[in-house]
């Protein structure tokens, strides 16, 4: 049986939560405020209130998505302390919420605060948004889970595009900040609308972080998600950075990958991204390379099938959970059940027990994902 836990997780996930007005009446410094970079997963009336972004679970201090749903059965409060309850039960478990680091507010060049152009995730990741628009929504053949447009639509306190001496100074000073725990700086963004230009633009962006990191003398990992190019000899540019690289294949299923993801159909197809992932692990390493499934949008058996072909030739699967979010064409297709999240879990852990060079992506700091839980397995 799952750990409680991950049980917990799992209702979180497939339900999100709702907040009491005692909760927002009292949620506040010192604990980290959401903040949308890339996307939107919360009832539109919730954008203007200050919320929790992600949440630690018991005593594994599991991190899980603050994803509010005004239906949800499950309800964040405050009773002397901030719990969570399900409707009906009596009994209620604390909670606790990242802390808000302190170099959320140093300055820029310019005046501009760190917080502009890195976000805190997880708790524990540094997370950049390097470039705030995506060429598949300007030709409308967006990912069809995918709410950067209405998210953007809405205003964001991000810089749309970012220089890479902007993301070594915000880095230098984030990294500064002894107090702050950060484990991993992760790079991600819209894709241009050509493949290579976009794939070389984010190597740049890496190799700048590379030196910021270095600089600190800190033991911080770093993490690049990116669409492959079309030319795969452009992979080399990262051989030398000492990162881990993902490309996503967001479903297995060759229909559904047509369905939901469009635009990365017609710009280079399902198996060209597949390729990519096992060329790169070819460079890189196995054991770096990854590869993001949206776990809950295709069966069990063919996302399962899916990972352990792409374990065996060296690239690492991992779940973030579907999130039905608002302004989306799938925002009223149902989030998986609690039972489905637990099954992707057990299949998601079967195939990193096979594998000794596994390491989760978003190691304790996934709010969307299973990687860790997996890797710790935690649901068997």
């Amino acid at each position: 049986m799952a750990a409680a836990d991950a049980i917990l997780k799992a209702e979180m996930l497939a339900h999100g939560v709702r907040l009491s007005a005692a909760f927002l009446s009292r949620y506040g410094l010192p604990y980290l405020e959401k903040r949308r970079a890339y996307g939107n997963s919360d009832n539109v009336e919730m954008l203007t209130r200050r919320v929790p972004q992600e949440m630690y679970l018991g005593d594994s201090r599991l991190v899980a998505a603050v994803n509010l749903r005004a239906d949800s059965p499950w309800e964040l409060d405050w009773d002397e302390r901030f719990v969570l309850r399900r409707r009906g039960d009596a009994e209620v478990m604390p909670v606790d919420f990242p802390r808000r680091p302190a170099f959320y507010d140093a300055r820029l060049t310019g005046g501009a605060p760190v917080s502009r152009v890195v976000t805190l995730y997880g708790g524990g990741s540094l997370g950049v948004f390097i470039y705030g628009d995506c060429a598949l929504v300007e030709i409308g053949k967006a990912c069809q889970y995918c709410s950067i447009q209405p998210n953007h639509a809405s205003g964001v306190d991000f810089e749309a595009v970012i220089r890479p001496e902007r993301l070594e100074a915000a880095l230098d000073l984030a990294l500064a900040d002894a107090a702050a725990p950060i484990s991993q700086v992760m790079l991600n963004g819209g894709n241009f609308k050509d493949p290579d230009r976009s794939f070389q633009y984010y190597a740049q962006m890496a190799c700048a972080a590379r030196r910021a990191i270095d600089r600190s003398g800190r033991n911080v990992e770093l993490h690049l998600i990116a669409f492959p190019p079309r030319d795969l000899t452009l992979l080399s540019e990262l051989a030398e950075l000492g990162l881990s690289l993902a490309m996503n294949m967001e479903v297995f299923t060759p229909e559904l990958f047509k369905r939901y993801c469009p635009g990365k159909t017609d710009v280079t197809g399902q198996a060209h991204i597949e390729d990519a992932l096992v060329r790169a692990a070819e460079i890189l390493g196995e054991g770096t390379v990854y590869s993001i499934v949206v776990g809950g949008l295709e069966p069990i058996a063919a996302f399962h099938a899916g990972a352990s072909r792409l374990a065996e030739r060296g690239v690492t699967p991992v779940i973030n959970v579907f999130h039905p979010d608002p302004g989306t064409p799938l925002s009223d297709h149902p989030a998986p059940s609690v039972g489905t999240i637990l099954e992707l879990g057990v299949a998601l852990q079967d195939v990193y027990s096979k594998h000794k060079y596994v390491r989760p992506f978003y190691q304790n700091c996934g709010r969307n994902s299973i990687d860790t839980e997996a890797y710790l397995r935690l649901f068997a």
